[in-house]
Order: C-alpha cells, then structure tokens, then sequence
C-alpha cells in the first residue's frame, strides 16, 4: 500500500546508522540518497531500491546495507498491520 492510503504510518523501531565509507570520507565527499524499500507486515524492510544519489555509484552499497537491518512497527489499515512502500532520504555529513 502507499503511505497515502493507511491509517496508521509505519514507525521506526530500530535504526541502524549507514557506515561512511572511508574513501568518500579520506576525500572529504558528503551527499545524500533517497531511498524506496518496502516496510512488511511483521516490520521488517524488503525491496530496497535506490531513488536516487549525489554523487552516484558513492554511498549506495552503505544505505542499502543499512536499511536491511532497520526495523519498523508496520503501518496499519482498518486495523490490520500492511505492508507499505516508504520514501527514505539519507544524508551523509562529514559533520556528524
């Protein structure tokens, strides 16, 4: 189901942080993906896919590797726990 469509949002239960990869961070590159995985019924997180990436082919590998990990309280419709397709977008910040 889209987000637009539930009753109930799913909500992050466990979040598991993208590595920074040591390359990118040696030479000083930040960006951003935006990512679309499917939140399950039973929370947990499939079909990761890659929206989109600045700069590309950098920090791709470290979200998705990230996001199988993550866990979610399913969202809900009339009730019941659905899977939901999710947008995620990801910074990567040399500040933090």
């Amino acid at each position: 189901m889209s987000l637009a469509a539930v009753d109930a949002k799913p909500r992050i239960l466990r979040q598991v942080t993208p590595d920074y990869p040591a390359d990118a961070r040696r030479r000083g590159i930040e960006g951003r993906v935006v990512a679309r995985l499917l939140v399950t019924a039973d929370g947990g997180v499939r079909s990761i896919s890659i929206v989109s990436a600045k700069p590309p082919q950098v920090f791709e590998h470290a979200v998705i590797a990230a996001l199988g990990q993550w866990r979610f309280h399913p969202a809900r419709y009339k009730g019941r726990e659905v899977a939901t397709w999710v947008m995620l977008p990801v910074k990567f910040d040399l500040k933090n």
